[in-house]
């Protein structure tokens, strides 16, 4: 009968278990992570490397304080001080008798052997041959504990160390991520273990690892405890500030150090207030009594209140009561997780309309650069085209024409059939057409032909030279005969034609190389404004993409915030089922065993299944106080 009794009475939260999967399985998957519980009641210690994490649990489970230090060396393995003393996750148990008891292994080691097989597993993990990484099970030998019924949590409790999430040596990090990943965020409950002067190290940053990023929201779940706590002279001098007035308390310590954690970037909740354990162990502990016994005295009498509190914190949170209670608090996690999204949501908004805002002036900006260049390109084109036209016709002849008629000069006589006379018509003549020749391409210098006319020197008039001679050459003024002035004078005519035809050619050798120059030019010019103004293009099309990408990025993150508030304001609705689930799970269950006692097996079960019926609704009450919490 106490076989069959035992088995029911270990089975009385099996139905509340299956209340609390089928919560689980319904849950959103946003929070399904936070909620996945591992098969054992687990209490998980995590936190950095050299932080006394391993030391605390040894203390919790009722190590003697004075063999703190021979059962820490021999769990170092030989790493020497200064690094983890943990390798591999371990949860710590007492031996039968005063030897150590490692894994599965029925063979009692020394002291001795014991660290030279923690050596082992250490360099298995830090060379990467321990490709996974298994709890160790690790019995201390019984000598080193307190003696029993002394203030120690159970050895039956599923403690479990783990390596600091610092470690230097990279396949120490990974074995670390790898225990995280299988421990950490399926444990029921978690000892987030730092120094009290580094405070930073609860940042969701800091702890490196995603099931522990809202922490915070879950309070209940953790617990805070910090280590050299009363060693620094800081705290020292504001602890022994009471030295004449009334003793500062346990909650007075934790008040100053859950204000300085709220002077963080994390705001931690205010419940979290009274699961901060500050605690002191070992050497550090016994520096303070050299320091100053009265300070030691004083300190003492709060860590052990602290501790105290801490042990029967653990006990009862890692119950499998404290598993379904968690369920009926669904809501406040959800609340506190929307809060904490709407926030992020709210902060972040700002950058991505400002980013918005930035885009939309890039682009302004480069569709008035892009407009200036189409602009100018046109302009570009249309005196590409201009100067094509008038290169063709140069091609045809239309300016030689006008050359020679422009450069058509008359010889004006005076009156009087004189020598001095053809000389001032000669003289006049080649004034006449050297100013012609000058005023021909300053016009063109600055006419809308934008033709590069620089210093164009004039041809030459030695064909002017034989009649100036001639004219020269005479010892009177006056002619004897008309008819050698009228030679004479038209010698003169002659000449200055063949000079103005020389000037026209000249004048449309220059025209045509100018025209080819400047066309040449504005090709160019063209070809160049075109790269351009597909740079421009090209540059206007990746501001416009930009902005796009902008606005969807506010859209996108508009319409998850959307879905993500949808799928929690579902949660929420689904977050009242937990209780129903449980009273149709105690029905189902009260029914069962209703109808076993109705057509028992047996006397026997009969009579079991009677006090099993009894005692669930004990049961029930005691998941129903979770709803009270």
């Amino acid at each position: 009968m106490a076989d069959i009794w035992t088995q029911k009475f270990r089975q009385r939260n099996d139905w509340a278990q299956h209340a609390y999967d089928r919560f689980v399985a319904e849950v959103d998957p946003e929070l399904v992570g936070d909620f996945t519980r591992s098969e054992h009641i687990t209490v998980v210690v995590y936190g950095t490397t050299q932080v006394g994490k391993t030391t605390l649990i040894l203390d919790l489970l009722g190590i003697r304080k004075e063999t703190l230090p021979a059962v820490s060396e021999v769990l170092r393995g030989g790493q020497r001080l200064g690094k983890s003393s943990t390798a591999a996750p371990i949860r710590y148990g007492r031996s039968p008798d005063d030897l150590w008891y490692l894994g599965e292994d029925a063979t009692g080691l020394s002291n001795d052997q014991a660290a030279e097989r923690f050596g082992e597993i250490r360099e298995q993990v830090m060379n990467g041959s321990a490709h996974s990484s298994p709890l160790l099970n690790v019995r201390i030998p019984g000598m080193f504990f307190q003696n029993e019924g002394e203030g120690a949590l159970s050895l039956d409790l599923r403690l479990i160390d783990i390596p600091g999430i610092n470690a230097i040596n990279e396949h120490e990090q990974q074995a670390v991520r790898r225990i995280a990943e299988r421990y950490v965020a399926s444990a029921d409950l978690i000892l987030l273990v730092g120094r009290a002067d580094n405070l930073g190290f609860l940042h969701p940053r800091a702890l490196d690892f995603e099931a522990l990023n809202d922490w915070m929201l879950q309070p209940s779940r953790f617990r805070v405890v910090l280590t050299y706590t009363f060693s620094p002279a800081s705290f020292q001098t504001w602890f022994g500030k009471a030295q004449d007035a009334s003793p500062l308390t346990a909650r007075d310590v934790q008040q100053h150090l859950y204000d300085e954690m709220c002077t963080h970037d994390e705001k931690p909740p205010s419940e979290m207030l009274k699961h901060i354990y500050p605690l002191e162990f070992g050497d550090s502990l016994e520096n303070m009594r050299n320091h100053s016994q009265a300070y030691y005295e004083r300190a003492s009498s709060v860590i052990e209140a602290l501790r105290r509190e801490l042990l029967a914190s653990i006990t009862d949170a890692a119950s499998p009561y404290a598993r379904l209670w968690s369920a009926f608090r669904v809501g406040e996690f959800i609340e506190a997780k929307v809060q904490r999204h709407n926030d992020a949501f709210e902060s972040q908004r700002p950058a991505l309309e400002q980013a918005i805002t930035k885009a939309q002036q890039r682009m302004g900006e480069a569709e008035s650069q892009l407009n200036d260049a189409i602009g100018e390109h046109l302009g570009m084109e249309l005196l590409r085209r201009r100067h094509e036209q008038r290169l063709r016709h140069f091609n045809r002849g239309v300016y030689a024409q006008r050359l020679k008629r422009y450069f058509t000069a008359y010889i004006k006589l005076d009156s009087g059939e004189t020598v001095p006379v053809l000389q001032n018509a000669l003289n006049e003549f080649r004034l006449r057409i050297r100013r012609l020749w000058s005023d021909l391409w300053d016009g063109l210098r600055y006419s809308s032909a934008n033709l590069d006319v620089g210093d164009v020197s004039p041809p030459s008039t030695a064909a002017l030279r034989m009649i100036e001679d001639r004219l020269d050459g005479y010892w009177t003024d006056s002619y004897l005969l008309s008819s050698n002035f009228q030679t004479d004078a038209s010698v003169l005519r002659n000449q200055a034609g063949i000079v103005c035809c020389t000037y026209a050619q000249e004048a449309d050798q220059v025209l045509g190389k100018l025209l080819r120059t400047t066309l040449a030019r504005a090709v160019q010019q063209t070809r160049s404004s075109e790269t351009m103004l597909k740079a421009m293009k090209l540059e206007a099309q990746r501001h416009e993409l930009k902005l796009k990408e902008a606005e969807a990025q506010l859209l996108n993150a508009e319409q998850q915030h959307a879905l993500f508030n949808e799928r929690m304001e579902q949660g929420l609705v689904h977050a009242q089922k937990f209780k129903q689930y449980i009273f149709e799970a105690f029905r189902t269950e009260l029914s069962t065993v209703r109808g076993a006692v109705a057509r028992p097996k047996n006397s026997v079960e009969q009579l079991c299944d009677a006090f099993y019926g009894l005692l669930l609704p004990n049961e029930l009450d005691k998941m129903l106080k979770g709803d009270e919490k």
